[in-house]
């Protein structure tokens, strides 16, 4: 399934716009999540977007820059649009950068992207 942000959803880059490059708090991993740092996703992240490409081309985590070498897949989620409160619209892209993959979220509604997860 693919999907995107629409030109109105833009995802801003800079500040305003991308979430802050800083560690959520530590805590214990939940189960299945894997040990080590990466126990501290979802974490905010300062992304680069290509407008004309409609593509995240970079990510700040953990004050490390990652390039993203390609975009694996994308998805939306889109639900509770019909009750006053709950309303989450998401814009969803896993990509591999490094030669890791990650899952990177933008919120539609907050205008923030954050660090889903370290798939490897």
């Amino acid at each position: 399934m693919t999907g995107g942000a629409t030109s109105e959803d833009r995802p801003n880059s800079g500040a305003g716009g991308a979430g802050t490059c800083r560690e959520a708090a530590a805590g214990a991993a939940a189960p299945g999540r894997p040990r080590g740092r990466d126990h501290l996703l979802p974490a905010p992240v300062s992304v680069s977007w290509n407008e004309w490409q409609r593509r995240p081309v970079s990510f700040v985590w953990r004050r490390r820059r990652y390039r993203v070498e390609r975009v694996l897949e994308t998805w939306v989620l889109e639900t509770g649009w019909w009750k006053d409160e709950g309303h989450v619209s998401r814009a969803y892209w896993r990509v591999r950068a490094e030669g890791r993959v990650f899952d990177l979220r933008y919120d539609r509604l907050g205008k923030t992207w954050t660090l889903e997860q370290a798939l490897n």
